[in-house]
C-alpha cells in the first residue's frame, strides 16, 4: 500500500485520533505557558519561572513534601518582597502583608477573604474560615472565653496539668533518664485545652501517653495537606485520593466524628458542669437578645478546632523566684526576660509557619492592581528569619526584645524591624487564643525552670534544621535531661 493511500486511514482511524488530541493538547499547553509568562496580570511579578506555568511545583512542596516555608524564604532573599509562586499567586513579606492583606480594611474596601478549599470539610463553618459577617459574629461570642479575665477564672484548671508535668518531670529526673520534651508538652497542651473545650482532658499525662484521637491529629493534618494538593487537579482528585491517601481520608472522617461525638456529649452537660465555666459555655451562651451565641454546626465545626489550635505551644526562656507558689499567671506576665525569650522562640520558631492564603477581592498591593481571585501568601517563618527586618536572624537573642532601660538591653538591636513580628497573625482573623497561648507558655516554662536545670542531650542540633511543615511543623522528638534543683 502507498504513502498517499495510507495517510486518509491514519487520520480517520483511533491513530489519527489520539494525533489530533494529541497536537491539541500540546497547543493549548504552548498557548497557555505563553499566556502565564508573558500576558497574565501577574506576568511583572519577580520569581521561578517553572511555578509561574504551573501550580505542581507550589502544591508539591506546600503539600507533599512540606518544604515551603524554607523555598519561600530563599525566593524573597532572591527575587524581593513579593514574588509569584503559581500562574495566579503571589507571595509577599510580613512587612506588606499585614498592613495591606490581613488589617482591616478601610472605606468599605472589601476585605482578603480566605481561600476556598484550604480546610478539611466541616471547617468552612469554624471561626478560622467562616466568611466576614460569620466570623465575625462567632469572634464576638468567643472573645470572652480568651479574655485575660477568662484566663484568670482558669487558671486553676491549667494549673492542675501543669503541676502534673513537673510531677512527671521528676519521675524521669530521679532515675537520671532523658525524655522526649515534645511528647510531654504535647500531652500537657492537649489535656488543658481539651478540659478547656470538652470539660475533660485527653487523660495523656494520667497515663503517660497520647489519646488515640490527639496522635490522630497530626497523621489528620499531614493528610489535609495531601487532599488540598487533590483539590488543584479536580479531574483526578477522587482517583487520587482513592488510590494514595483513602486510608488518611477515612481516619480524618473518623477523628471528625469523634469530635463532634465529644463536643455533642459536653453540650449535653448544659452551660457550667462541675460548677465552673469553660469554652463551651460562652459558645452556649444566648446573646442578648435571646438568640443562641453559636449554632450546633458551629460548635461541632470550632471545638476540634479550638483543640488543635490550642496545643501548639512552644516554650524557652529564664525566670526567678524564691517559692513555687509565687508562680502564677500574675507574676509570670511580669518577667521581662521570660516574656522576651518566649517572643525569640516565636520569631525563630512560630507555630504557625505558613497562613492559609487569602483570595484577593481585586485591590491594590504596594501600588500595584492585584486582579480578583489571585490568591495571597504570607510565610511568617520567612519574614521572621529576614536580615532585612531582624539583625542575626539565625541566632537566638531574647536581647532583642527588651527595652532600652532594662540591664541586658543591647543597642545592636535598635534598628530590628519589630512591626513585622506578628506570630499570631493580624488584624480582624489573627488567632483570638493568643492569650491562652502566653498564659501556657509562661506558667510551664517558669515551672520546670524554677525546679530543674535542663540539658540537651548531644546529636540534635539539626532538630529544627530537618523539620517539614504542613501550616504547622512536622516535629520530630527533642531528648532533654531534666535535674532537680531542689526547690520547693
Amino acid at each position: 500500500m502507498s504513502l498517499a493511500k495510507s495517510l486518509p486511514e491514519i487520520k480517520g482511524g483511533p491513530l489519527g485520533i489520539v494525533i489530533v488530541l494529541s497536537t491539541a493538547f500540546l497547543t493549548f499547553r504552548l498557548v497557555l505557558v505563553f499566556y502565564r509568562l508573558w500576558l497574565h496580570p501577574l506576568r511583572n511579578y519577580p520569581g521561578p519561572k517553572l511555578w509561574a506555568i504551573s501550580d505542581l511545583p507550589f502544591t508539591y512542596v506546600f503539600n507533599i513534601s512540606g518544604t515551603s516555608a524554607k523555598r519561600i524564604a530563599d525566593f524573597h532573599r532572591r527575587y524581593g518582597p513579593i514574588i509569584r509562586i503559581g500562574p495566579n499567586r503571589i507571595a509577599m513579606d510580613g512587612s506588606i502583608s499585614w498592613p495591606q492583606v490581613y488589617a482591616r480594611r478601610q472605606g468599605g474596601q472589601p476585605e482578603f477573604e480566605k481561600t476556598p478549599g484550604i480546610f478539611a470539610p466541616g471547617v468552612e463553618n469554624a471561626i478560622i474560615a467562616s466568611p466576614r459577617d460569620a466570623h465575625r459574629r462567632q469572634r464576638k461570642q468567643l472573645a470572652h472565653a480568651f479574655s485575660e479575665a477568662s484566663m484568670r477564672e482558669q487558671e486553676t484548671t491549667i494549673n492542675q496539668y501543669i503541676k502534673l508535668l513537673v510531677k512527671r518531670v521528676e519521675e524521669f529526673a530521679v532515675v537520671d533518664q532523658a525524655l522526649n520534651i515534645v511528647e510531654w508538652l504535647n500531652f500537657t497542651t492537649f489535656d488543658i485545652i481539651g478540659d478547656l473545650t470538652f470539660g475533660e482532658s485527653f487523660g495523656s499525662l494520667e497515663s503517660s501517653n497520647y489519646h488515640p484521637w490527639v496522635r490522630n491529629i497530626f497523621q489528620g493534618i499531614k493528610a489535609d495537606a495531601f487532599t488540598r494538593a487533590c483539590r488543584n487537579y479536580p479531574l483526578f482528585e477522587t482517583l487520587l485520593i482513592s488510590l494514595v491517601g483513602g486510608e488518611q481520608a477515612r481516619q480524618g472522617d473518623r477523628n471528625r466524628a469523634l469530635a463532634r461525638s465529644k463536643a455533642q456529649a459536653r453540650m449535653e452537660l448544659g452551660m457550667t458542669p462541675k460548677g465552673r465555666r469553660d469554652f463551651m459555655t460562652h459558645m452556649l451562651q444566648p446573646t442578648r437578645d435571646g438568640k443562641p451565641g453559636l449554632s450546633t454546626t458551629e460548635i461541632m465545626a470550632n471545638s476540634p478546632l479550638l483543640v488543635v489550635a490550642g496545643s501548639e505551644t512552644t516554650a524557652s526562656a529564664l525566670d526567678t523566684f524564691q517559692e513555687g507558689t509565687e508562680i502564677d499567671m500574675l507574676s509570670t506576665s511580669q518577667l521581662e526576660y521570660l516574656h522576651a525569650a518566649l517572643e525569640e522562640t516565636l520569631r525563630m520558631y512560630p507555630p504557625a509557619v505558613i497562613l492559609p492564603p487569602r483570595r484577593s477581592p481585586g485591590a491594590e498591593i504596594e501600588g500595584r492592581y492585584v486582579p480578583p481571585g489571585v490568591d495571597c501568601h504570607v510565610v511568617p517563618w520567612a519574614t521572621f528569619r529576614n536580615p532585612d527586618h531582624f539583625l542575626m536572624p539565625d541566632s537566638y537573642y531574647p536581647e532583642r526584645w527588651l527595652k532600652p532601660e532594662h540591664p541586658l538591653h543591647e543597642t545592636r538591636f535598635a534598628k530590628d524591624n519589630r512591626s513585622v513580628f506578628k506570630p499570631f497573625s493580624n488584624g480582624p482573623r489573627d488567632c483570638i487564643g493568643k492569650n491562652l497561648a502566653y498564659s501556657e507558655m509562661r506558667l510551664i516554662v517558669a515551672e520546670l525552670l524554677y525546679r530543674f536545670d535542663v540539658e540537651l542531650l548531644p546529636g540534635q542540633e539539626d532538630w529544627h534544621a530537618k523539620q517539614n511543615a504542613f501550616l504547622i511543623w512536622e516535629k520530630g522528638p527533642l531528648f532533654v535531661k531534666f535535674t532537680s534543683r531542689g526547690v520547693v
